[in-house]
């Protein structure tokens, strides 16, 4: 019988049969570090799981047997000497041992940040570390760092240092502490995501699959630079710019580009990641569940980003850069997340080893020591009509007859990402519609989306607008209007 109510159970999975470095880290929490003072009560124990995983389940099978609360300590503290002189040299699962190697190699991590990665990992995964851990109590970022030296037997010292803020596993974003006053041995303990435990210790996975909630390989390219015409100028400069970088891994290359919501701006971070040759990174907005990622979350995982594919030719894309420059609340209110973090993005922006391509819908509001560490800011315009009515043709290919693209292409407020969402839409049941009904499909679905913005969608029958065939030679006029037109252009 249990004298306090049991935690809620985070699995059904069977937890007598820990592995052997899980029964060594119970024992020490158990034991050394005094857990079984919440542990051990009058009439039973807090967790039977726990009990039956170290080696006590003789008072839960027996159910007429009265139990002993000091017979079951001194049983304990039996358990923990014979697991201190026989499970010391137990060694982490296979593939977990595997990933943290892998992420050694990648980051350069040190052998005791490869122990703290170990612990952590078990420790979000394993019901029973995190049932024992809980038994401790709130602790504080001192009381931690004694524990974690315990627990892994390592100089108390080293352990300070390897969790320091400006340690290698914090800057990496792999592994940091919670600072933010008392905690669980498992809260204080946070790691890069919430499925990145599961994976690291299940999975033999690729950086890019830890990564899974956080930063996501970026989409093929649905335009050509041929759609960027009309910021040539710029891409002149750019593109050599992200080649020589590329090329010599010169660190701290940052691009910010901004544009209204539409302009391209995504698709021209594909088309320079296409035109190089190299990955393209996504630092996701929101995780696996949909649930937005904030500020914070995502610096974490440019961090984390920059860490693992420092040695890979890509590049990485933070698009939405207004959910850390411009998070604020105004001159008198709340800092945005980039203001809070200054120094440290201040030093990001000069040290970064992958060129990003930070991506806005606005550039106001963003601090004038931020905008001068970008290599380039410019601004992505809406495209031109000439422009307009390429992108119209090439993504409405077979859904719009000649004349319709001219007069969409009339508007000049049409973002291209518009006109691709109309016709995916389309595009997907035209077989169904029919020639006639898809053209009259694509027009509606554009008409709506810009009378949602508040603008218009070019008429078909306007009467300010002329006729698509339209023939000069048919005016009654008393004068040769084609000998105007070349006087005027003559003189």
């Amino acid at each position: 019988m249990s004298r306090h109510p049991r935690l809620k159970r985070k699995s059904s999975q069977s937890l007598a049969d820990p592995h052997p470095l899980v029964e060594l880290w119970l024992l020490r929490l158990l034991v050394p570090l005094g857990g079984h003072q919440e542990f051990i009560g009058h009439n039973g124990f807090r967790h039977d799981h726990v009990a039956k995983s170290v080696g006590l389940g003789e008072w839960l099978e027996d159910s007429s047997r009265d139990f002993d609360a000091k017979a079951a300590l001194k049983k304990l503290r039996e358990a923990h000497k014979t697991a201190e002189l026989t499970l010391r040299a137990a060694e982490p699962p296979a593939c977990l041992s595997a990933n943290i190697a892998r992420l050694s190699t990648l980051v350069g991590l040190s052998d005791t940040d490869c122990r703290l990665l170990e612990i952590a990992a078990f420790i979000h995964t394993e019901q029973l570390l995190d049932d024992a851990g809980d038994l401790l109590g709130l602790l504080s970022s001192r009381k931690l760092t004694r524990i974690l030296s315990v627990l892994l037997d390592l100089p108390e010292p080293a352990i300070q240092v390897a969790l320091s803020p400006q340690s290698l596993l914090a800057r990496s974003g792999l592994l940091s502490v919670d600072r933010r006053g008392t905690g669980t041995l498992r809260s204080k303990l946070d790691l890069l995501s919430n499925s990145f435990a599961d994976l690291i210790v299940a999975n033999d996975a690729d950086p890019v699959v830890l990564l899974r909630d956080k930063v996501v390989i970026g989409l093929p390219a649905q335009l050509t630079i041929t759609d960027y015409d009309h910021v040539a100028p710029s891409l002149s400069v750019l593109q050599p710019y992200l080649r020589h970088t590329l090329a010599t891994g010169r660190k701290g290359v940052n691009i910010f580009l901004h544009g209204a919501p539409g302009s391209g701006k995504s698709q021209l971070a594909k088309v320079l990641a296409n035109g190089l040759g190299c990955e393209l990174f996504e630092v996701a907005s929101e995780d696996s569940d949909g649930d937005p990622v904030n500020g914070v979350g995502r610096l974490r995982a440019f961090q984390a980003g920059q860490s693992l594919f420092a040695n890979r030719r890509a590049l990485i894309v933070f698009d939405e850069a207004e959910d850390v420059f411009n998070d604020g609340e105004g001159i008198f209110g709340r800092k945005s997340t980039a203001q809070t973090r200054k120094a440290w993005i201040n030093r990001m922006l000069e040290e970064n080893a992958v060129p990003t391509v930070w991506l806005s819908n606005m550039i106001e509001g963003l601090d004038q020591a931020f905008i001068r560490r970008f290599d380039m800011v410019f601004e992505l315009p809406l495209p031109p009509r000439k422009q307009r009515e390429r992108i119209i043709h090439k993504a409405c290919a077979g859904m719009l007859a000649a004349e319709s693209v001219t007069r969409i292409a009339d508007s000049a407020v049409l973002a291209p990402a518009v006109v691709a969402r109309a016709a995916a839409v389309v595009g997907t049941i035209s077989t169904e519609l029919g020639t006639a009904d898809a053209a009259r499909a694509v027009e509606m679905l554009i008409g709506n989306t810009l009378e949602a913005q508040g603008h218009r969608m070019p008429r078909r029958h306007d009467p300010d607008r002329l006729p698509e065939t339209y023939d000069p030679a048919f005016i009654h006029a008393d004068s040769d209007l084609e000998q105007l037109l070349i006087r005027k252009y003559l003189t």
